[in-house]
């Protein structure tokens, strides 16, 4: 069998491969599973694996982890020059059936236009969404997870605080219940807001509120805080500017007369984001959007060229930034 599985949850991708392995193998071992990271083995190496069983062995699984090369956002990578991408159509034609050979991707969307792809969906691969979990799926999860993991004990709003700051991301979540049980035996809503930072996207929706209802002062001390946390300022100007280019599509949306839920919809964001930007649409023109675009971009280069001092330059943009 040829399976493809892909998202945005790494634990939840290893767990369905788990799954393959345990319903193909009764046991598992070196001879007959075979794993490979796409970002340091070429494909003809898996393909010249999958093509033998050794001896004493009836099946084997091969898995290549990491394949990059399906992902839709290119990333520069140096194993690129030495791919031979037509072995492996070939062997997608013509695969070894004493075999399951798995690709995975962390990636929210595939390049559904590579050559690997096309194949794959030619030969009737299997081919695995690992999707996100809904706001209410993802708080059961939570609570299921919080009550028979861990033997601490956890009050009801320090769990919901613990599901809106993890916001899906089981990783984070795993290493989150691990810190608040070291810290305590019984975990309160003050114990998830001193341990658990708030979710990046988060604190670059409430950098941007700030300074849109004028609030200099709390912008420029949200800024320090996240700069204490480890985030330089490029990553910071990026999520400011995700912001206003989000608002400007929300505006373009208003104006073509979509409601609040179409919005929301439409651009994949929580209803109540699209709330808090709408106030702002008779408080700001798309002319003052774009150019505080503008800035930002300038910034960015000038920050990166070593024409500004970054701690300097995004102070004084989040000082001075005005709505008029």
């Amino acid at each position: 069998m040829i399976y493809l599985i892909y998202g945005n949850q790494n634990i939840r991708i290893k767990k369905q491969v788990k799954s393959i392995i345990k319903k193909s193998l009764n046991e598992v071992d070196e001879m007959n599973y075979v794993k490979f990271d796409g970002n340091l083995t070429t494909v003809q190496e898996a393909v010249d694996e999958a093509n033998f069983v050794p001896l004493g062995y009836d099946y084997k699984v091969v898995l290549i982890e990491n394949c990059y090369f399906l992902n839709k956002e290119k990333t520069r990578n140096k194993t690129e020059s030495s791919q031979d991408y037509n072995v492996l159509a070939k062997y997608l034609d013509n695969p070894n059936e004493e075999c399951d050979f798995i690709l995975t991707v962390v990636a929210k969307e595939l390049d559904t236009k590579h050559i690997i792809y096309k194949k794959l969906l030619e030969k009737n691969a299997t081919i695995v969404q690992i999707k996100e979990p809904t706001s209410q799926e993802w708080k059961e999860i939570v609570k299921k997870y919080c009550y028979e993991k861990i033997q601490s004990k956890i009050d009801y709003d320090a769990l919901m605080e613990l599901a809106n700051r993890t916001n899906g991301d089981y990783g984070l979540l795993i290493n989150s219940v691990n810190k608040l049980s070291l810290y305590t035996d019984h975990i309160h809503l003050k114990d998830v807001l001193l341990m658990i930072a708030r979710p990046l996207e988060d604190n670059s929706f409430q950098l941007f509120n700030y300074l849109l209802n004028g609030q200099n002062i709390k912008a420029l001390a949200l800024t320090r805080d996240l700069k204490v946390n480890g985030l330089l300022e490029p990553v910071l100007i990026s999520m400011l500017a995700s912001q206003f280019r989000l608002l400007d599509q929300v505006f373009f949306l208003i104006s073509q007369k979509y409601t609040e839920n179409d919005i929301a919809k439409e651009l994949g964001i929580k209803p109540i984001r699209v709330t808090i930007m709408s106030k702002y649409y008779r408080k700001i023109t798309n002319e003052k959007i774009r150019d505080t675009l503008e800035q930002l971009f300038t910034l960015d280069k000038d920050i990166k060229s070593g024409l500004v001092d970054r701690d300097y330059g995004f102070e004084l943009f989040i000082i001075n930034y005005m709505l008029d």
